[in-house]
């Protein structure tokens, strides 16, 4: 192959290289760390028939800055007093602009997505339970963020959320009937996972051309 072309299709194939390593699934958001203390509240944060059941949707204040984000999962950490939960199936998407102190939407009529429940053999009982496949385009801004799965209650009740290490803004907002602030300067664990937009110009016809001068 001539030498000039060679270089070429080298330089080609690491433009669409740095394309598609680009789209590989980061970190947006973590707050996964768990706290311990033992004055921190459990998050109610569930829809569990039974007894010791009920329904609480809790969101925490999440701040995209910089870039626009591409969600495709949601991570939230549970107690695992009711193993039973590692088989639940869903739960509700909760993902809104951030226009006050509190929420004003109705997260009752939220979609409902696919979610799973896996132990993370944290000695400290911790259950993780994602929602996955999510295909979210976010602009900078402020957002609530959460999701609530939807399981039985067991013999020790529900299992709530544990309470974040550190709380980045406000603290987290729990709704039954309306929204409150139940738990004081505290967010609940959580991560968010996804991509950063794959800047434009690495594959633009007007950036492939200068390669042939």
């Amino acid at each position: 192959m001539n030498l000039k072309y060679s270089k070429i299709a080298v330089a080609l194939c690491a433009l669409f290289l740095t394309a598609a390593t680009a789209a590989q699934a980061i970190t947006l958001w973590d707050q996964s760390a768990i706290s311990l203390d033992p004055n921190a509240p459990s998050i109610a944060n569930w829809k569990a028939t039974g007894f010791g059941g009920g329904i609480v949707h809790s969101v925490d204040d999440v701040t995209v800055s910089g870039m626009a984000w591409h969600v495709t999962s949601i991570t939230e950490y549970y107690s695992t007093w009711n193993p039973n939960w590692t088989s639940l199936t869903q739960g509700y998407l909760h993902v809104w602009p951030k226009t006050g102190a509190l929420p004003t939407q109705n997260p009752t009529v939220d979609p409902i997505v696919s979610m799973t429940c896996v132990d993370t053999g944290d000695p400290n009982g911790v259950f993780a339970i994602t929602a996955s496949g999510l295909d979210l385009t976010l602009p900078p801004g402020d957002y609530w963020i959460g999701i609530t799965p939807i399981a039985s209650a067991g013999a020790f009740g529900a299992n709530n959320q544990w309470p974040a290490l550190n709380t980045i803004g406000a603290p987290v907002a729990s709704y039954d009937t309306a929204w409150h602030n139940y738990y004081g300067n505290y967010d609940g664990a959580m991560k968010v996972e996804g991509d950063l937009p794959t800047p434009t110009s690495n594959t633009t016809w007007g950036r492939i051309k200068t390669l042939y001068h």
